[in-house]
């Protein structure tokens, strides 16, 4: 399991750095995310898009015509579904859950509220940005992605989308202390400067 991740992660991160799209959509491999919700992130973005092209043209006489040329992300949430999920889950799993949540917050900030949902998509210009400087290869991958996006101000919009609970791909509790240990890595390797930001 730890080998395809890491793998997944690697061909994940040359693939957003290699694509020569305008939009680029990154999903989780277990297919828990319906595809057709990629509709509402590339509206979202497409409509910031719109309005910046705007402001840039009312301040400066250069001209942008790619939407892939302006960097900004769209995540998907299943923020949404905690109600739901916080009733059928075990007392100790929501205890964990909310413990993750407020180092996310402490690390990253309170951007985005479901971090871990593999569904994001970018435009060219964001994924160059980000994935260049991506450290982290396996759990804590997405915290770092909000944390850059934050250093980098890159505009996030976090969108509900339908997901369904594949069985197998829960998180193991001792996944939650590596999860926490990368957490721990993110705040010392940047807040120290060992881990520089390339633009």
């Amino acid at each position: 399991m730890a080998r395809e991740q890491l793998l997944g992660s690697i061909l994940q991160e040359q693939g957003m750095l290699h694509s020569r799209g305008e939009l680029l959509l990154m999903l989780d491999a277990d297919g828990a995310t319906k595809i057709t919700d990629l509709e509402k992130l590339e509206f979202q973005i497409k409509e910031f898009v719109k309005k910046e092209l705007i402001r840039k043209s009312s301040i400066s006489s250069e001209t942008i015509t790619n939407i892939g040329d302006i960097p900004v992300a769209a995540f998907g949430s299943r923020a949404h579904l905690e109600k739901r999920a916080l009733a059928t889950r075990k007392w100790y799993r929501n205890l964990l859950m909310k413990g993750f949540h407020l180092c996310v917050i402490l690390v990253a900030g309170s951007r985005v509220k479901d971090t871990q949902c593999g569904f994001k998509m970018f435009t060219r210009s964001a994924a160059r940005r980000l994935f260049i400087n991506v450290r982290l290869k396996r759990w804590c991958f997405d915290v770092e992605l909000i944390y850059l996006c934050k250093r980098m101000n890159i505009p996030i919009f976090e969108l509900s989308v339908n997901w369904t609970e594949i069985p197998g791909s829960k998180i193991r509790i001792t996944s939650i202390m590596y999860m926490l240990l990368e957490m721990i890595f993110i705040r010392l390797g940047y807040g120290l400067r060992i881990w520089k930001i390339y633009n």
